[in-house]
């Protein structure tokens, strides 16, 4: 299974911190938007993910909700635009719909790393951090690079947060 070393957390200053990614980044800014479904399941986090075009992937992760640099596990997905709303209700019907975050993604690549910077309806500005671990690192170099980029992405330990954003929205779920 993959996995990555990531981060989440608030934003103080957005367009400082867009600056500061584009100038680190190795690839032009990507913007995505993004509709998440997530399901009810007993561990982890899985979601449906539609893109505008239509076309969607199922999305299964693993992570404890603590805050700074963690390791998670994942899967992905893709799913063609024909069968994207059947298997929306399909699993609706079969382990209920937690509930929906939609977001505006700014997407940058800075070496191993890929830097979200995301307008979450609801909730407001976000950084997510994922360091992508090869097979052969293990999760203290993730860490590392995740804690270097902190600091030149400007972002402090208070405003570090543990939960995913369908926590943050749905906190009795």
């Amino acid at each position: 299974m993959p996995r990555n070393v990531e981060i989440k957390a608030a934003i103080r200053d957005v367009q400082r911190t867009i600056s500061k990614a584009t100038e680190l980044s190795d690839t032009v800014q990507t913007k995505i938007e993004q509709y998440d479904i997530f399901f009810n399941v007993k561990d982890g986090r899985f979601k449906l993910r539609k893109f505008k075009d239509g076309t969607a992937e199922l999305i299964l992760y693993e992570r404890s909700d603590t805050s700074g640099p963690k390791l998670s596990f994942y899967e992905r997905i893709p799913l063609s635009s024909d069968i994207t709303e059947p298997i929306a209700n399909l699993f609706s019907r079969i382990m209920g719909m937690r509930g929906i975050v939609k977001k505006t993604r700014l997407l940058y690549n800075v070496g191993q790393t890929r830097v979200h910077i995301d307008e979450v309806d609801g909730l407001g500005n976000f950084i997510e951090l994922e360091v992508v671990l090869q097979d052969d690192e293990d999760v203290k170099t993730g860490q590392k690079i995740a804690n270097d980029l902190m600091q030149v992405l400007f972002i402090k330990e208070e405003d570090l947060i543990a939960k995913a954003y369908i926590d943050l929205l749905h906190p009795e779920t």
